[in-house]
């Protein structure tokens, strides 16, 4: 069996991709001092081997990584090896997921930060084989590894890109140790890598739109170009796991479908985003391939495969009623607002995707294990820098002859997810249906993601989407993007065919949800702007019942909606209803509107979201965005002129003088102090002054 080719490497093509990273799946960033100064160990090693293993306590799979050590940065052990325990893998006829989690691939380097594995949950077998090489486990989950990729090492949380040498020097300032090799020499840390230059070999890549991690054929993609070689090489994509900061590879020679010198077919991985496709890391596709939703999948040779493969798994019906049951530990669901925003998101996917996930029930478990108890629970011991985990496990069947292969049944058997009891120690949870402050994590919105990985959804890169790999302090994402919804379809829609046959323990296919949850269905809803002051909301409903009534919500940005009023429901019936709110402080800001609708018992459905242009009667205008960030300038008859704009300070200061380039201009002011501020529009023959008022 040949053995998975994936591997990552930092991105050089630096000017493709320039994100700001807040909470990457769930995670927010853990400092690299904190990581020096609370691991026990530090080394930079190569994954040499992979084994994995089924975790007895609790039927998960674990991989175990043996690292083979290049420098010891912290606590030098007399071993050239050290053992990493990771969770998730695949082992005989299970897999485990687990969403986010270290993934360490075999022949590429690191530097680890680890802490000892304690005696009674080492893996007993390898220990009996190799006495002498520390078990260990990642100190910060994901974040205990910094990538090095032609000899920069890329450390994702931090965005930060950074020579081997950079990096020693700054473990070395906290740690107060030498790097030294594992013979007790001197490591010396190389400096500032030889950077090869980069071709655009590649001339196109078809189709320009995909699914990853699909078994699809019409997923695959055919790059064509010149110089590839006849000789198997790598094809990379930038990494949905972290917005595009590093690449992934094809990931299993089984998904090279075929190569030659100016022809390459093959599968988009799980883990590929929108960005550049990236030959052999020497030729750059002359543009981005947009991967519009992911699906998880199983990687292995069970059954009948001569080489690990990309498989596909089903939903199943395993709780008589045709899906899966979610159970709230006690503790959790004494704490009725998560219990809520839990059940909220819950709803979100059965109404948009028809999954059958449903909430019932309480449980003491607060594990995560293969038990057949799908557990919801507060893990104030969850990994540093995490927000919250999916685990999902699954078992295999077939039979020889006849049920293998492509028929292979992989089926989800358990799902479990946890959260952080407070997010971080400067935040809190918003639970909704508010909107989160700026020291608040949206806790709706970290649900309705980690749901999206037991729905067998992976990452994508597109801000605002439910499964793009990052949420910010403050923002909100509760509702699915036409893509959340497409993926979700499409998972749902081979779960619910039946199978070559049902295995023992498996049920049978997932019955499709039915039936609307939330009593209110959208007819429409609009926003139009009356003058330069005001916006008139108008909606209408049908099918009302339990329903409380709905928030008015307005924003910069589709990411920021904040609730601005609360409109009570008419009577319960099944008529037609018609909704109208007028936003009297709209101002002549340019807004997003949309209406979250809730029901007595705390659930909750939105709109789509609506764009409202700011005021632009006058011929000309000067005015400030609401934060105070951005300085708006509106000309009517601008038609070339040379226009300038001078900013004053109270005390008469000249704060800006720049000339206007369009009708619409837009200054960003950020760093100016809020307060009052005079202006002056000059054409050369006409001068037109006021005064306004930086922030709200």
């Amino acid at each position: 069996m040949k053995s998975p080719r994936k591997a990552t490497f930092a991105i050089l093509l630096s000017f493709l991709f320039s994100n700001s990273l807040f909470a990457q799946c769930m995670m927010v960033p853990v400092s690299l001092n904190q990581r020096v100064s609370q691991s026990n160990y530090i080394v930079k090693g190569v994954v040499a081997e992979k084994e994995t293993f089924a975790d007895p306590a609790t039927g998960n799979i674990y991989t175990l990584n043996k690292i083979a050590v290049k420098a010891w940065l912290k606590n030098k052990q007399q071993s050239a090896f050290i053992y990493i325990r990771t969770e998730g893998g695949v082992h005989k006829g299970r897999a485990t997921l687990v969403y986010p989690s270290l993934q360490l691939q075999e022949k590429q380097a690191y530097v680890l930060f680890l802490n000892k594995v304690s005696s009674r949950n080492e893996n007993a077998a390898v220990r009996n084989r190799n006495k002498a090489i520390i078990q260990t486990t990642p100190y910060a989950g994901a974040q205990a590894a910094i990538v090095e990729t032609f000899g920069l090492f890329t450390d994702v949380m931090q965005q930060e890109k950074q020579t081997e040498e950079e990096l020693f020097l700054k473990i070395k300032n906290v740690a107060q140790e030498e790097a030294v090799t594992p013979e007790g020499k001197r490591y010396e840390p190389a400096g500032k890598p030889r950077v090869a230059a980069r071709t655009t070999a590649v001339s196109s890549v078809s189709p320009s739109a995909v699914r990853a991690g699909t078994t699809d054929a019409a997923d695959q993609i055919t790059i064509t170009g010149t110089g590839f070689g006849t000789t198997v090489g790598n094809v990379f994509f930038a990494n949905a796991n972290d917005g595009g900061a590093t690449f992934i590879a094809s990931g299993l020679n089984s998904d090279i479908i075929s190569w030659n010198d100016n022809t390459i077919v093959a599968k988009v991985p799980s883990e590929a985003g929108t960005g550049p496709v990236v030959v052999d890391a020497v030729h750059v596709s002359p543009s981005n391939l947009t991967v519009q939703y992911a699906h998880t999948s199983i990687e292995h040779t069970f059954y009948g495969y001569a080489e690990t493969t990309r498989q596909r798994y089903y939903l199943r019906n395993l709780n008589g009623s045709g899906g899966y049951t979610f159970q709230l530990n006690t503790s959790f669901a004494a704490n009725t607002s998560a219990a809520t925003a839990f059940s909220n998101a819950v709803v979100t996917w059965r109404n948009n995707t028809a999954v059958n996930f449903s909430v019932t029930g309480t449980t003491s478990v607060a594990t995560s294990a293969d038990d057949n108890v799908n557990a919801v629970y507060f893990n104030p011991a969850i990994a540093a820098g995490t927000l919250a985990i999916c685990t999902s496990n699954f078992r295999a069947s077939a039979v020889p002859g006849v049920c293998e292969q492509s028929n292979t049944i992989w089926w989800l058997s358990d799902m479990d997810i946890q959260f952080r009891d407070v997010p971080t120690a400067s935040t809190t949870w918003q639970y909704g249906p508010a909107a989160p402050a700026s020291n608040q994590y949206d806790f709706q919105s970290v649900a309705l993601h980690e749901l999206g990985h037991a729905h067998g959804l992976g990452h994508v890169i597109a801000s605002g989407q439910v499964m793009h790999y990052a949420i910010a302090n403050g923002a909100t994402a509760r509702t699915l993007s036409a893509n959340d919804i497409a993926a979700g379809i499409a998972k749902l829609s081979y779960s619910d065919d039946p199978t070559c046959f049902n295995p023992s323990g498996s049920g049978a296919q997932m019955t499709p949800a039915t039936g609307g949850t939330l009593p209110v269905s959208f007819l429409s809803f609009r926003a139009k702007r009356n003058d330069k002051t005001r916006v008139t909301v108008n909606w209408s409903t049908a099918l009302e019942y339990n329903n409380k009534g709905f928030f008015v919500e307005r924003g910069e940005t589709t990411q920021q909606m904040k609730s601005i009023a609360f409109v009570n429901s008419k009577e319960q019936s099944a008529l037609q209803h018609n909704y109208s709110y007028i936003d009297e402080k709209a101002g002549p800001f340019a807004w997003y509107y949309r209406i979250t609708q809730q029901d007595f018992s705390g659930n909750s459905i939105s709109s789509t979201i609506v764009y409202v242009n700011g005021d632009e009667t006058n011929s000309w205008r000067v005015w400030t965005s609401e934060a105070g960030d951005q300085l708006q300038v509106y000309l009517q008859n601008w038609q070339d002129k040379k226009v300038s704009l001078q900013l004053f300070s109270s005390t008469g200061q000249l704060i800006i003088n720049t000339n206007i380039t369009g009708s619409r201009t837009i200054l960003p002011v950020q760093h100016l102090q809020k307060g009052y501020y005079s202006y002056r529009l000059t054409d050369g023959a006409e001068v037109i002054s006021g005064k306004l008022m930086l922030g709200h």
